[in-house]
């Protein structure tokens, strides 16, 4: 019988300010794994570009900053970055132009991590599939990162040292009938990941001003958001047995233990991982 370890959060702090100066843009930013990445970085000092998909949820982003301005007056410090919220659907055909016109807006045209989490779940029977959720899976999960990357690329906004995470999922080797697209897309992003580290990295005249960028992926396991909590008691309980009975370290994982994980490989640190997927499943993918 497999024990359930108990998990107390991670109190809101100010951390090192390794990431002054520095600007992400973070999509899905509104809530979930993306609000606390972007916690994770602001903590740290890094101007923030949060997406979300709606006008309606940009106030989910204003709270993110009444968040970040507390712990900086806690600590009476004057460096407290700035965080945007941008209503830019990953479906609508502007958003990567909308991205790069808000950082000209807001953060001087600059970039220095690019966090791909906004995504298209969809869960579909095979045999059952429409054209609708194939192609909107395609759009949100491929065609619109490659489409961000692109327009930032293009406009020599990313700057040298730069890191891009895609976030992946368990659900590329631990695939499930009722997503097909959803397992196939984030394997794709994995795919696009090691092509921009091969190309950013410094190898090519061509994005000499971004040498020393990295790009990785972050597979992640069962994680408590609000998604995952939304669906039927039946699923959960089934989504529950399938993969924290796995894990290593056997609990419901919470979406600071993946942005840990982020944050990490958005830092100096990180500098010599590339083009690499990393496990933040609790052990439930275990990757060589």
């Amino acid at each position: 019988m497999t024990t359930t370890t108990s998990y107390t959060p991670t109190r809101l702090r100010l951390r090192e300010q390794d990431l002054v100066g520095k600007v992400a843009v973070i999509t899905g930013a509104s809530r979930g794994i993306g609000r606390s990445v972007a916690l994770n970085l602001a903590s740290r000092g890094c101007g923030i570009l949060g997406t979300c998909s709606r006008v309606e949820s940009i106030h989910l982003i204003d709270s993110l900053d009444h968040s970040i301005v507390g712990i900086y007056k806690d600590t009476n410090s004057t460096s407290k970055p700035k965080i945007i919220g941008l209503a830019a659907n990953i479906l609508s055909p502007t958003c990567a132009q909308d991205i790069a016109d808000a950082l000209t807006k807001h953060f001087s045209g600059r970039v220095d991590i690019f966090i791909n989490n906004a995504a298209i779940p969809f869960a579909g029977n095979l045999g059952e599939l429409t054209i609708n959720e194939i192609q909107e899976s395609m759009i949100g999960n491929i065609q619109t990162p490659v489409l961000i990357v692109e327009e930032l690329v293009k406009r020599k906004m990313f700057q040298p040292e730069s890191r891009i995470v895609h976030m992946s999922s368990v659900r590329v080797r631990q695939p499930w009938s009722k997503q097909l697209m959803y397992g196939a897309t984030k394997s794709a992003g994995e795919s696009m990941c090691r092509t921009w580290a091969q190309a950013f990295g410094g190898r090519e005249e061509k994005f000499s001003f971004m040498a020393g960028t990295t790009a990785n992926a972050v597979s992640t396991g069962l994680t408590q958001t609000d998604s995952v909590m939304q669906c039927p008691p039946e699923d959960l309980e089934g989504f529950k047995q399938e993969f924290i009975t796995p894990q290593s370290l056997p609990r419901f994982g919470q979406p600071e233990d993946v942005a840990d994980v982020v944050g990490l490989l958005c830092s100096h640190d990180a500098r010599w991982i590339t083009g690499c997927v990393v496990s933040a499943s609790g052990g439930g993918i275990k990757l060589q």
